[in-house]
């Protein structure tokens, strides 16, 4: 076996944005979408709901992303016990986003507005493998459509060239518009407030129930927010993560792409006109160590077909194929481009 050391201009590292279609089988826009009656009845039903590309349980079927409700106050579900008042599953997901969002136990969302500090929010939370690094901004456009009444939505990256920040995690405002940009940019708001917040590189969107709520008019879809009081709830499901889940499969509008950075280190085995000649493969000598083909000795040539890379141990680290093999002798030379990632 013969062994070639790299010297410190043998290799590069080079780094690259791919970006891919977010949806499962690299679907773009995700037309319809699924629901399970089975997790409704479930006791994670009372929490969020997951949203499946086909029919759940049918060949090919993966979660997509899910859908929440959280209310400061508890409302909208059911309590845990009786004798704790407002310990409710939307009241946990109102607390664990805003532990997710602020980092603290202490803050409110805020989406401005009229309103000012909202006491409840919609969650939309893509699958962490279906968005992989982060959600690419100016990609996704959501249409929402109750009865009659529809709205597009996107965030307004392309609107803004500075980067906003809450609680240290990347955020833009989500808006109506279409690719990133604002169909208005003089306003990102409606009377109750923005239409929420995005987070790419958490896969999460914060949407403002109130700006839904409110008439096609003024810019929302009429959406009714069930806020019965926690003592007084009686349903066995999330209805409210049900009614956007609803509004979301109505709109048959859902576009996001995916991007993650590939680092790929290159390496450049040169191999000289000296080096490489000579095969080792025993079978070209004999019982006494003599050479079988006088060929070899005189004029040899080789044929490598797999590059090795090694540590300064001599251990294998990783292999290269090559697609057919090279022919190598003292009148060639060979320069290959081995490309790693990680």
């Amino acid at each position: 076996m013969s062994f070639i050391p790299f010297q410190d201009d043998d290799s590069v590292i080079s780094s690259e944005a791919i970006t891919a279609p977010i949806w499962t089988a690299n679907v773009y826009n995700l037309t319809a979408s699924y629901t399970a009656s089975t997790q409704q009845t479930d006791n994670t039903g009372k929490y969020y709901l997951n949203v499946y590309n086909l029919l759940y349980g049918s060949d090919g079927s993966e979660v997509q992303y899910s859908v929440a409700y959280g209310h400061i106050s508890g409302s909208g579900s059911a309590v845990f016990n009786s004798l704790v008042d407002e310990k409710t599953p939307t009241r946990d997901i109102y607390g664990q986003f805003r532990n997710l969002v602020y980092g603290d136990e202490g803050s409110v969302f805020n989406f401005g507005g009229n309103g000012g500090v909202s006491r409840d929010i919609f969650a939309i939370n893509v699958n962490r493998s279906r968005y992989k690094e982060k959600i690419n901004t100016g990609t996704w456009n959501l249409a929402l459509k109750n009865g009659s009444s529809y709205i597009y939505l996107t965030d307004n990256s392309k609107d803004t060239s500075v980067n906003s920040f809450i609680g240290g995690n990347r955020v833009y405002y989500i808006v109506s518009g279409s690719n990133g940009s604002s169909y208005n940019t003089s306003s990102i708001q409606t009377d109750s407030g923005s239409y929420g917040y995005f987070f790419p590189d958490m896969g999460v969107y914060i949407l403002n129930p109130r700006a839904l709520a409110l008439s096609y008019a003024n810019g929302g879809i009429g959406m009714t927010i069930d806020e019965t009081n926690a003592k007084s709830y009686t349903a066995v499901y999330n209805i409210n993560a049900d009614r956007l889940y609803r509004v979301i499969n109505s709109g048959s509008l859902f576009q996001a792409k995916s991007e993650e950075t590939i680092s790929s280190r290159y390496f450049f085995v040169n191999a000289k006109s000296s080096q490489l000649n000579y095969t080792t493969n025993p079978s070209i000598i004999d019982e006494n160590g003599n050479v079988l083909y006088s060929i070899l000795i005189d004029n040899p040539q080789v044929f490598p077909t797999t590059i090795g890379l090694y540590n300064d141990a001599n251990e294998l680290l990783a292999v290269a194929k090559l697609s057919k093999p090279l022919p190598k002798d003292f009148t060639k030379q060979i320069t290959c481009r081995v490309k790693l990632e990680f």
